[in-house]
């Protein structure tokens, strides 16, 4: 089930953030033409026309929305399309809002995808020149602890869990410590599942949200389509090696949601569900 209880601005300070940002792209401010995209933890999208407007919800996420769309700015061209700005952020009460091009397109259903359009999409973004966006990328693995994710894990995440899920989470934090990453990073997305990748005639055609983008291992990428698309679609289209740390990364997926609700300083609520989640998805491995 996608959470939508997420942290918010107030009905007036997102009115007055989505409308200054429509009109400084040229749309359209009538309230009856908007649709609202609530189930991101970060920020709320509003779409009208052409454009998308991404809303954050904290102050802190304020600043990540604004690096990130730097990043998205400085892409050279790609065979996909990406939200590129459409006019100057605006800015109230420490919250920013930012008009996007709305991308065309549609997420592809969970569990199956052309291997080649996927292997497509990892050449296209990995072969992205780091220089053009270095300046702007996150740290890897920010949003699970960075440079401290493996002690967040350990004495914060690990604790919060069943015996059960302890114990198996305990072993994929210690696999993916010892993983050897390659020598030359790449253009790392970060989040490269779900409704971030569009697709229209059996073709990728966008790429949404780049919070997270990084320099980094292109595994993390690997991982990422593999958990949406299946295992079997990514099999052959990337080395055993690119293969294996790609599993040994998604091992972790359930700990590093949790990790994402105490770096960013979630209300405990929100930290609470992500450790049920985790729980249920460690209990349910079979190693």
């Amino acid at each position: 089930m996608v959470e939508t209880d997420f942290v918010a601005p107030g009905p007036r300070l997102f009115d007055e953030l989505v409308t200054a940002a429509l009109r400084a792209a040229g749309e359209s401010t009538d309230p009856d033409r908007r649709v609202l995209v609530d189930h991101g933890s970060a920020n709320l999208v509003v779409l009208v026309g052409a454009t998308a407007v991404r809303v954050s919800r904290t102050e802190q996420a304020a600043a990540e929305v604004e690096r990130a769309q730097r990043v998205i700015d400085g892409l050279p061209p790609l065979p996909f399309a990406v939200p590129r700005s459409r006019a100057e952020p605006v800015r109230a009460e420490g919250l920013i809002a930012i008009a996007q091009r709305r991308l065309p397109g549609e997420p592809y259903p969970s569990g199956s995808g052309d291997p080649r359009e996927l292997a497509s999409l990892l050449d296209a973004l990995h072969r992205v020149p780091l220089d053009t966006v270095r300046a702007d990328l996150a740290h890897p693995r920010a949003f699970m602890g960075g440079d401290a994710w493996r002690e967040l894990m350990t004495e914060r995440v690990l604790p919060l869990l069943d015996l059960r899920a302890r114990t198996r989470g305990g072993r994929a934090v210690e696999e993916l410590a010892a993983l050897e990453e390659p020598s030359e990073p790449s253009l790392v997305h970060g989040d490269l599942a779900g409704a971030n990748v569009l697709w229209a005639d059996g073709r990728v055609c966008g790429l949404l949200d780049w919070d997270l983008a990084s320099a980094g291992d292109p595994a993390e990428d690997v991982a990422a389509l593999a958990t949406w698309h299946g295992w079997d679609a990514i099999t052959g289209v990337v080395s055993p090696g690119t293969e294996h740390r790609a599993r040994v990364i998604a091992a972790t997926y359930p700990l590093q949601l949790v990790c994402f609700g105490i770096v960013h300083g979630r209300p405990s609520a929100e930290i609470d569900r992500a450790v049920e989640r985790a729980n249920r998805a460690l209990a349910a491995r079979t190693v």
